[in-house]
């Protein structure tokens, strides 16, 4: 039998699930361990481990948004530390900042928002997935291509070793390269494993699950990835409903993202999650680089 180290290193879930494990090192602050095994560090972890920290310094209500900027590209190898600010504690709303910084270099900042479960208002009007009008008229995720190989072949790429979310793409043929087509993407995801059920975790799993795919949905317009440098600039995810109880990151959601513009080299993509039943669990919004190789400033 391996050990714990030996079976998080073989299991993408267990290794991401223990860079959550953020360290108190201080008065609202705390430290990640150096990861290891990316050329970089990804925006989308570095934004839930954020998101973890200020939920540990919220003692009710659950999340239910952030909205956060990428200062620059974090290193692997080197801790990171969050700092938070108690910027608001009200009677149905409470506001948490997050500084990450890597030494003395800040790379992400985020503002998020807590609230209690509340009856008001309530609607909820999809727009069409294409062809279809329900996850259940999309094709499902049994047979489908895995996105670490539809990757592969756009940018030419050898195959990435497996992430903590499983990816299935609908329709892969759009991510040939150089083909026509409309901007817009679908894909099935879940993580490879069950998690906990600490609802918390369930929230960062989503907002680390929000960053995948959503620039290459941008790229489907201008020839796909390769031969492009994407970076993230900023990045909002607005939880609708309750993570762990009224969905859960270890089953199938459908992740639907438009590009509705780009200028000036950045483009603006707009994310959704549904379960299968046709419930948005999360709506996400992001603004991103989309340089050529030979553009790299």
């Amino acid at each position: 039998m391996g050990t714990a180290e030996g079976d998080a290193e073989r299991d993408p879930l267990a290794r991401v699930l223990e860079r959550f494990a953020l360290a108190p090192v201080g008065d609202d602050l705390f430290e990640a361990p150096p990861t290891s095994g990316m050329r970089r560090l990804f925006g989308g972890l570095t934004a839930a481990q954020s998101a973890l920290a200020a939920m540990a310094t919220v003692e009710t209500g659950r999340l239910h948004s952030i909205h956060g900027y990428f200062l620059r590209a974090g290193r692997p190898g080197t801790p990171l530390r969050f700092a938070v600010t108690r910027v608001r504690d009200g009677r149905s709303f409470a506001t948490r900042r997050v500084l990450a910084t890597q030494g003395a270099d800040a790379i992400f900042e985020v503002s998020a928002s807590f609230t209690h479960h509340e009856e008001g208002i309530a609607h909820a009007h999809e727009p069409s997935l294409g062809d279809a009008r329900r996850p259940g008229e999309v094709p499902g995720p049994d047979g489908l291509p895995d996105w670490e190989t539809v990757r592969a072949r756009e940018t030419g790429e050898s195959p990435r070793p497996h992430d903590a979310i499983e990816v299935r793409v609908v329709r892969p043929e759009d991510d040939r390269p150089g083909a026509a087509a409309p901007p817009s993407r679908v894909v099935w995801m879940r993580t490879r494993g069950r998690l906990p059920e600490d609802p918390r975790i369930h929230a960062a799993m989503l907002i680390y699950a929000s960053d995948r795919t959503l620039l290459r949905t941008a790229a489907r317009l201008h020839g796909g990835m390769r031969d492009r440098l994407p970076a993230s600039l900023d990045h909002a995810v607005w939880l609708h409903r309750a993570p762990g109880a009224a969905f859960r990151l270890d089953q199938w959601l459908l992740y639907v993202s438009e590009t509705p513009i780009a200028s000036g080299g950045r483009a603006l993509v707009h994310g959704r999650m549904l379960t299968r039943d046709g419930a948005r669990v999360a709506s996400v919004a992001q603004e991103g680089l989309l340089r050529r190789r030979r553009e790299q400033r």
